[in-house]
């Protein structure tokens, strides 16, 4: 679906960073969620997932994916 006016921008790519899709409509149902209630927190966790979604830093916070989700190509 091409973008309307209104609609939010999606941020430009970026090279080095991973491109992030939603895998059910729930998870794109419900994204705005957690931006609307705390969008720094949010906006620190789209980019660490974006950028190093491999990272073992924290990870009582960042999980591995499971099933098919978890690998890509």
């Amino acid at each position: 679906m091409s973008p309307k006016r209104g609609d939010d921008v999606a941020p430009p790519a970026v090279d080095s960073a991973w491109r992030s899709r939603f895998a059910t409509n729930e998870a794109a149902k419900g994204w705005g969620e957690p931006g609307a209630e705390a969008p720094g927190n949010a906006r620190r966790c789209y980019e660490a997932l974006r950028l190093d979604p491999l990272s073992r830093a924290d990870p009582d916070r960042q999980h591995r994916l499971r099933g098919r989700l978890a690998t890509g190509n």
